[in-house]
């Protein structure tokens, strides 16, 4: 999920809780662009049951990184691998998203070269095509990484669409990051509905161009 603190998205952690509550999911985690505030805002909320793990989406130079674990900020625009490198020095957990998307996807010929050194990668993404999901799943198989499952959202009601299973009954921030570290879990969900793609798409383009042909 996304925040307030990304500048392509809408919602406050405490909306973004809310949501995550009534659609009966055990935790969450705000990936903001390049902030780890949402997730520290989170943090600081009464949750009552629900798991904040934090995190950032983190810029790289050859496409973006999801660092789970982690409440410092890391650098955008460094190689990808120099930026799984400081995800692990900094104790976090370092996911490929959205692989094979056109302006932010990692691509594979970038995840051979860090493959070694992580755990998982998003077997699906609730903006991405069912059959862009499915290609994925069939790459994180192939090298041999677990996977988890992210909604991508840019506003409260769109958390919940993709969501990450683990096997355990511990339920902790450390928990969960060293199943994920071990390859044991997987993701699954229900691709965002057409009309919100859409929109959301236009938005990105728009955005694209009034930072001067800059990616977020």
């Amino acid at each position: 999920m996304h925040s307030h603190y990304s500048e392509d998205a809408t919602g406050t952690a405490r909306d973004i809780i809310k949501v995550a509550k009534k659609k009966g999911l055990k935790g969450i985690s705000i990936t903001d662009h390049n902030s780890t505030m949402g997730s520290i805002e989170a943090m600081k909320l009464k949750t009552e049951g629900l798991l904040i793990i934090p995190g950032q989406e983190i810029s790289t130079a050859d496409g973006h990184i999801l660092a789970f674990g982690i409440t410092e900020k890391i650098d955008r625009d460094l190689p990808v691998v120099e930026t799984v490198e400081h995800i692990i020095d900094a104790g976090g957990v370092p996911v490929v998203p959205h692989l094979f998307r056109a302006m932010s996807g990692i691509k594979k010929k970038n995840l051979e070269r860090i493959a070694n050194k992580i755990p998982a990668m998003e077997v699906f993404n609730g903006f991405s095509l069912p059959k862009t999901n499915i290609k994925t799943s069939r790459v994180a198989k192939e090298f041999n990484l677990g996977g988890t499952g992210g909604s991508d959202g840019h506003a409260p009601s769109h958390v919940g669409y993709g969501y990450t299973t683990f096997q355990i009954s511990d339920l902790s921030v450390d928990a969960i990051l060293d199943e994920i570290e071990k390859k044991r879990t997987w993701g699954y969900g229900t691709t965002i509905p057409l009309e919100i793609r859409k929109k959301r798409m236009l938005k990105s383009i728009r955005q694209f161009f009034e930072r001067g042909f800059k990616r977020i």
